[in-house]
């Protein structure tokens, strides 16, 4: 009984872990922005989708940033922006 209790429970955790979502860093400088759609393009050719908690008076071309984000459903979802220097 106890190892298929442990079976079961190793299956469970298993699945849990294939459905979290991939977390990461980046860092890079603001190619475009596309308020209406908040996306930010970096210089690399990497999207990444922001939520309405970002600062877009903080995001102009030319701006280094260092961006936390996760991976659903194939976007890019910023979970933390920190700007690193701003354009000159």
């Amino acid at each position: 009984m106890n190892k298929i209790m442990s079976l079961a429970v190793a299956g469970i955790l298993a699945v849990a872990t294939i459905g979290a979502a991939q977390a990461a860093d980046i860092r890079g400088r603001i190619e475009k922005v596309d308020a209406e759609n908040n996306v930010i393009r970096l210089k690399n050719g990497v999207e990444l989708h922001y939520g309405d908690d970002v600062n877009e008076a903080d995001l102009t071309p030319g701006t280094s940033i260092r961006a936390k984000y996760e991976s659903k459903k194939g976007l890019f979802e910023v979970t933390s922006l920190k700007v690193t220097s701003k354009k000159d």
